[in-house]
């Protein structure tokens, strides 16, 4: 009998200590965001402000792993304050994204410069279930999963000759709570 109880007690332990690491390797997502929005935010003066970051060298490393040939922007959006509008020009002849990842980290939209239809855009970011503002197209709307997140742009420099061109487009982007 006291053989079937230090088994069941063993079982149990190993039971607990996986659910613990699980626990614990799912949150690795959270607390990685909690840093790069943290980061990203101070650059930027605050939440729902865009942070254009100097150009990628081996000595600034503002993203994971960047690129030396793109130019990066990010901000951090918060939607409590309410939702939250992406303005600006996509550059003429060059690579454009703006990808959005969920406080877990999730990538949950990307668009491109092959997606969209002419070189000025506006996207209205709100969550999943929240009603359109008046006055906002369907098109223009993407929905986040989570609260906070980070919208990261990117800029190919295909030829170094344009990179002040290309940083100056790039640098008119935009994000804020929209005003209504």
């Amino acid at each position: 009998m006291k053989l079937y109880f230090w088994i069941g007690v063993g079982v149990a332990v190993i039971i607990a200590a996986y659910a613990g690491y699980r626990h614990e390797l799912g949150q690795i997502p959270y607390q990685e965001m909690n840093k790069a929005e943290a980061r990203i935010a101070a650059r930027a003066g605050g939440v729902n402000a865009m942070v254009h970051m100097p150009r990628a060298t081996a000595q600034a490393r503002t993203v994971v792993r960047p690129s030396p040939d793109q130019l990066y922007s990010a901000c951090v959006y918060d939607l409590s304050k309410g939702p939250v509008e992406f303005n600006g020009t996509t550059p003429d002849n060059a690579y454009w994204s703006l990808s959005f990842f969920a406080h877990n980290s999730d990538n949950f939209y990307v668009i491109n410069d092959r997606k969209l239809t002419n070189r000025e855009f506006r996207f209205v970011l709100l969550r999943e279930n929240e009603k359109a503002p008046s006055g906002v197209s369907e098109q223009d709307i993407v929905r986040s999963p989570t609260k906070t997140g980070v919208v990261l742009q990117r800029v190919f420099i295909g030829e170094e000759a344009r990179a002040d061109e290309l940083n100056d487009v790039r640098s008119q982007t935009s994000c804020a709570v929209l005003q209504s």
